[in-house]
């Protein structure tokens, strides 16, 4: 079973390592936004990445989906009144998201995976919130020695996403080894058919 993230560690997700190892511009890169879409941040912690993406869709919308109503609080204090109208984060224990099939363009998990790998109710989620064609985006920690974040035992490599993605019934359309465009994460695109 993967181990869920220790909200004492909170102040962990906004250190400036982490942000030098893996850059905001780089998630909305890899999400490949026209501005207008709706995004689910899955596993949003407190926003370091959410905000961001929601900066990204001036004309679309963000729901920050998270499990921890510490990190939530963290998320909802970082909202500006400009963010305000499309940015909204949900709390959930359960997994369920409260949009309908299919509502979101994209899904986006930053380092979060790797906790949730064994939890097919959280997988099958973001398969029903996904769109047809819809992007389902994962960064995480790669399986290699760094300065940063959990230890080897605690995340995947890329073959072990890959197989979730198939698990998924998902299409792989880009995949990165870490080392390659980031130094210590990977980061895995795919589609819903």
């Amino acid at each position: 079973m993967a181990d869920a993230f220790d909200p004492q560690h909170a102040e962990r997700l906004g250190d400036p390592a982490r942000l030098e190892a893996l850059p905001r511009s780089a998630v909305v890169s890899l999400l490949r936004l026209d501005g207008a879409e709706t995004v689910v941040d899955y596993g949003a912690g407190t926003g370091v990445y959410t905000i961001g993406v929601a900066q990204a869709v001036p004309g679309g919308r963000v729901v920050a989906v998270e499990a921890l109503p510490r990190l939530a609080q963290m998320l909802r204090e970082k909202i500006t009144p400009d963010l305000a109208g499309r940015l909204e984060v949900v709390e959930t224990d359960a997994n369920a998201v409260p949009l309908a099939d299919g509502a979101a363009d994209r899904v986006v998990m930053v380092d979060v995976l790797h906790h949730l790998y064994d939890q097919p109710g959280a997988l099958d989620e973001v398969v029903r919130l996904l769109r047809p064609g819809g992007l389902f985006v994962v960064l995480d920690w790669g399986d290699r020695e760094r300065p940063v974040g959990p230890p080897l035992d605690h995340v995947l490599g890329l073959a072990a996403v890959r197989g979730i993605i198939t698990e998924m019934g998902l299409e792989e359309v880009e995949a990165h080894e870490p080392g390659t465009d980031l130094p210590y994460h990977l980061a895995l695109v795919a589609s819903k058919r």
